[in-house]
């Protein structure tokens, strides 16, 4: 029995077949290796591959057959006879083969088949896209792509980036803003013709500019100029101001059938103004809304009555937050997307928006107004800034979008170094290594510097630098910590609490913080501490000034005093109190430009003055003289000088009369509403320490010399319609 299972195999292992299923499985297993490395490389469509497999599966079959049917019969060495003619291993009729050949080739093109999705990485050759619960593999059909040179943009100024974009419904045009620091200009550019654009105008700065959209029969570019919305013909001529009493958010406005729908500064809600100006409507949906809700970047659909409508906590982190359906007939609000911001609807029947720097899309029914399907990144790396929501993107009726590639400015600190600067402006030296750091503040005696230190993501804490000795320490640990503010005597450190309000830490480390204004609705900003223990910082939407005595917080009774400063306080009035405690700096737009304004203090009722005159904020006192320092735009430093008027009979001076202001020097910094205070003066040393950007010698440099580009994607709804598949 043994001898006869020996010799069996070794028929066996003799036979063609056994050489064939040999030599097969090895070339069958090379081939798929190479269809699964190769056919991606060189773009072969998911439908080769699966070919190129299933016949390798229906030659397996083919040629065994073929081997047995060839393969003649082995005779044992014992039973060998003198006769050397050896008849085939089979005998079998033709047709009996013919029908062995197509069954087998049947049942293995059948599991080939089935086995398809096993044996090929299929995301190689498309992406996937999710439909409903289930993962569908959907061919990618990448649409065709280009580069726009737009020449020096330089950078926007807050913002931090390139430009502002936008393209006209036809995509024939495309508007955007050029320029550096307070030089902001606008240019159209046509499309079909090479070479062709033409300068509009110049915005100011001041209070928010760019934000371009044209009007929907194509006539108008609207745009933000100095805070106030604006218009001009895309032929030329005049601007034209909707309405001066308008101050709108830095985050987008919509005109549709002569109407402006706006986000107001003041309390951050919408609003609806015709396009001559007039008095202004709140909506109907705002009505009721939540007080510290702020809602931006309002999108009208077609047919008019709906909005697309970010809303967030408040209107100092506009970039995150829901994209919501706003009916401007019955006031109804409906979330659609969450964690998103600047919604677009797309005639393709899909959603864009922005998440993380990418550009998202999901598909939306008009007509029910509902999600269809699940979110997909379509576009990755866009320039963006997630404080202001802005994105670099535009996208017009017939599938055109252009986007600038970056990633997002707001999202962590620009790396930046510490400089002390004379008041020449000359460097004398660099203080710190690099790093993502905000709100310096030098203690009470100059000799410590406490500032807020970010990590890579959003979570942030308070660091002491001892300047003598060059050493840094820790003193808050749970990430939700920034603003120092040292108090008079310099033993203690407030500081806003991300979630909790307002806490105080001992500045050498030796005990834990406590919180003494707890805040559970809104962030709380503090800016500055008098001599006698006087608190100032902000809260609320709108934001609005308070001042609590620190004895009193100790109490259980935790009492604030709202401080009217102005009509309008903004997130870079950065109030202010001198070395004396008579009098607090501040700046306000109540004009229509940020100026710096300062009263007497506590009693703020008793007067008011201009410090500058042709723009300022950011206003910082000197300790040893009668000056006051504050920007006249983010790369220049400003002073003026002045003088107090005699005492009165509460013991403090009647007046402060100010001289014309100085030019101090033009150093870059990193100023921002998220960032500032980013300087600080040193009495003793008659100095200036500044935050500036890493390398900043040669920014200005490298800025002139970059040039900008715009990726054209000529037709994104071939995509959308293999990424994010709709009916």
């Amino acid at each position: 029995m043994e001898n006869r299972m020996k010799f069996e195999l070794e028929k066996f292992k003799q036979s063609n077949v056994a050489r064939i299923f040999i030599a097969y499985a090895v070339v069958a297993f090379g081939m798929m290796q190479i269809f699964d490395y190769l056919l991606p490389i060189i773009e072969a469509p998911l439908w080769v591959a699966q070919t190129l497999t299933l016949l390798l599966f229906l030659g397996f079959p083919i040629s065994l057959l073929v081997g047995w049917v060839t393969q003649r019969s082995i005779i044992s060495s014992e039973t060998e006879a003198a006769d050397p003619e050896v008849g085939y291993a089979h005998s079998l009729s033709r047709q009996k083969l013919i029908l062995i050949g197509l069954g087998s080739s049947a049942i293995f093109g059948f599991l080939g088949f089935v086995s398809l999705p096993y044996l090929l990485d299929q995301a190689s050759f498309s992406n996937q896209a999710y439909v409903g619960d289930n993962l569908s593999q959907q061919q990618l059909q990448r649409s065709f792509r280009s580069t726009l040179m737009l020449g020096e943009t330089g950078r926007r100024t807050i913002h931090n980036t390139r430009s502002d974009i936008a393209i006209t419904a036809d995509g024939t045009k495309l508007a955007y803003t050029y320029g550096s620091g307070n030089d902001q200009y606008i240019r159209i550019k046509d499309l079909t013709l090479p070479n062709s654009e033409r300068e509009v105008g110049e915005m100011t700065t001041d209070g928010g500019s760019g934000l371009l959209f044209f009007s929907q029969d194509g006539e108008w570019l609207h745009f933000m100029n100095g805070g106030s919305l604006g218009r001009v013909r895309i032929e030329g001529g005049s601007f034209q101001e909707i309405d001066s009493r308008i101050q709108a958010l830095r985050s987008g406005f919509t005109a549709f059938d002569e109407t402006i729908i706006y986000s107001n500064a003041d309390d951050g809600k919408l609003y609806k103004v015709g396009v001559a100006g007039g008095d202004s409507q709140i909506l109907e949906s705002m009505v009721g809304s939540p007080p510290e809700r702020a809602y931006s970047w309002p999108r009208i659909l077609p047919g008019n009555r709906y909005l697309l409508v970010t809303s967030s906590d408040n209107e100092l982190q506009i970039g995150i937050g829901n994209i919501e359906l706003h009916d401007l007939e019955t006031g109804e609000i409906k979330v659609l997307v969450q964690s998103a911001s600047n919604a677009t609807y797309l005639n393709s029947g899909h959603m864009i928006f922005i998440r993380d720097s990418d550009i998202w899309a999901v598909g939306f029914e008009l007509d029910s107004q509902e999600i269809v399907g699940s979110q997909v990144p379509i576009v990755e790396g866009v320039e963006t800034n997630s404080v202001f929501g802005h994105a670099g993107y535009t996208v017009s009726d017939n599938g055109k979008l252009l986007y600038l590639a970056g990633f997002d400015m707001g999202a962590t600190l620009s790396s930046g170094q510490l400089t002390w600067v004379n008041k020449l402006g000359n460097t004398i030296a660099s203080e710190s290594d690099y790093g993502s750091f905000a709100h310096i503040r030098l203690s009470p005696s100059e000799s410590e510097l406490a500032f807020t230190r970010f990590d890579d993501g959003a979570a942030s804490d308070i660091f002491v630098w001892d300047l003598d000795r060059n050493t840094l320490g820790r003193r808050t640990f749970d990430g939700k910590a920034s603003r120092p503010l040292w108090s008079p005597d310099g033993s203690q450190i407030f500081y806003s609490h991300e979630t909790e309000g307002l806490r105080v830490v001992a500045a050498n480390g030796t005990e834990q913080p406590r919180t003494i204004f707890s805040s559970q609705d809104s962030s709380v900003t503090p800016t500055s501490i008098s001599p006698n223990g006087d608190i100032i910082f902000d809260l609320g939407t709108p934001r609005k000034v308070y001042m609590m005595d620190l004895l009193s917080a100790n109490t259980a009774e935790q009492q604030a005093i709202e401080l009217d400063l102005a009509p309008q306080i903004q997130d870079f009035h950065a109030s202010s109190i001198s070395h004396d405690g008579n009098w607090i700096a501040y700046s306000s737009s109540e004009t229509g430009t940020p100026e710096v304004y300062v009263r007497p203090f506590p009693d703020i009722t008793r007067g008011k003055w201009q410090a500058s005159t042709t723009g300022g904020f950011a206003p910082l006192w000197s300790n040893s003289s009668n000056e006051l320092f504050y920007y006249r735009s983010p790369n220049f430093q400003m002073k003026v000088t002045y003088s107090l008027g005699p005492i009165n009979e509460n013991g403090d001076p009647g007046y402060i009369d100010f001289e014309t202001p100085e030019d101090l020097f033009s150093r870059a910094t990193t100023i921002s509403p998220t960032t500032q205070p980013v300087w600080a003066f040193s009495s003793d040393r008659d100095e200036f320490l500044l935050i500036e950007p890493t390398n900043s010698a040669n920014e200005s440099q490298q800025v002139l010399s970059s040039q900008t580009n715009l990726v054209v994607i000529e037709n994104i709804y071939t995509e959308l319609n293999s990424l994010v598949p709709v009916n």
